[in-house]
């Protein structure tokens, strides 16, 4: 749910790393329905090895686990944010009678883009319109009294962190059976944004032409003030915390192609251009590179720290493509939202 909307680009055309072109390899570190928390409580499958290293990699339980596997291939945003809330370690947000009112609220606003279709009772309803509400920049109405608030608040740091946990899991699934689309829409589904910019500011930058993250970050701290129409110090409590905001760059082109085959080489320069490491809510962030052919098939998956790219790192991976086929090389920071790049190349 990225808060500009040009922000995470889809394909033009239809510190882990996974090459997949016939099966999955993983350094060491590497169907949902209408009514998610009865799919969450249905007895869980047996599930992989793979599977069961990543439930122990983000410390969360085998039924959660076994309904993000259970997810359709190439799931929408909504569907698999659905899901996710829905898990069991969520099962203990429950709503408090005060939380209920503006809750109810916030589910029948025009501006929330997912809303519940039926009566708020659940935790996993409870869980879903936070995220809502976080990636709308926090803003949870006036209809909540003080009290309901205070708790709300204290719980929501909880809720967040889990959140996160369960989808960068989701992302790692994803990724493992070669869902192109699938592993996009997870990390897409848990953006950060910046801090003070809700939705109605967006769309007041968006119409002055202000599209990314990255045109935001630099326009003059008087500019922001006044399309925005706010006082200062706004404009620059703003650009101070775009200050750290990563910036990528990624360069893709064909290093080998063996002739009469289908087999090729693509090489992914991938780097970030700040001066400093970039530190987004006081921590590093960690960057994922996806590769995929023109029909969705995801062959190649690259996780690690923005660290490592201060000083450039090459990708090269195989493909197995017909000539002339399209090859979309993307990566992004998870959970910040306006830092995707893309590439393509014709193989």
């Amino acid at each position: 749910m990225p808060p500009l909307p040009l922000s995470d680009p889809t394909p033009s055309r239809a510190s882990s790393s996974q090459n997949l072109p016939n099966g999955t390899r993983s350094s060491s570190n590497p169907s949902v329905t209408n009514t998610p928390a009865a799919t969450v409580r249905c007895p869980p499958a047996r599930i992989s090895p793979q599977h069961h290293a990543i439930m122990l990699r983000y410390s969360l339980s085998s039924r959660t686990i076994h309904a993000l596997v259970s997810l359709p291939h190439a799931a929408q945003p909504e569907e698999i944010l659905r899901c996710a809330a829905s898990a069991t370690e969520f099962l203990t947000f429950t709503f408090s009678p005060l939380e209920k009112v503006a809750f109810s609220a916030i589910n029948n606003d025009p501006s929330t883009r997912w809303p519940v279709r039926e009566a708020l009772a659940l935790p996993w309803h409870k869980v879903y319109l936070v995220a809502q509400c976080e990636a709308a920049g926090g803003d949870y109405g006036d209809k909540i009294s003080r009290k309901a608030r205070k708790d709300l608040y204290a719980a929501r740091g909880r809720i967040v962190r889990t959140l996160g946990q369960v989808l960068r899991a989701c992302a790692e699934i994803m990724g493992a059976r070669r869902d192109a689309a699938g592993l996009r829409r997870a990390l897409e589904t848990w953006r950060g944004v910046v801090p003070g910019i809700g939705p109605k500011k967006v769309a007041s930058l968006v119409a002055h032409g202000v599209r990314s993250v990255r045109q935001l970050a630099g326009l003059d701290f008087f500019h922001i003030e006044r399309i925005l129409s706010r006082n200062p110090p706004f404009g620059q409590n703003v650009l101070h915390s775009l200050a750290h905001f990563p910036r990528l760059a990624l360069i893709v082109d064909v290093a080998k192609r063996k002739e009469g085959t289908r087999d090729a080489i693509v090489r992914a320069a991938l780097g970030c251009s700040n001066r400093e490491i970039p530190v987004w809510k006081d921590k590093e962030p960690c960057v994922t590179l996806g590769a995929e052919t023109s029909d969705g098939r995801l062959f190649f998956f690259w996780r690690g720290k923005v660290k490592s790219l201060m000083t450039g790192k090459v990708l090269a991976f195989p493909v197995e493509a017909a000539p002339g086929q399209t090859v979309f090389v993307w990566a992004s920071c998870e959970e910040i939202a306006g830092t995707c790049v893309t590439g393509e190349v014709e193989v």
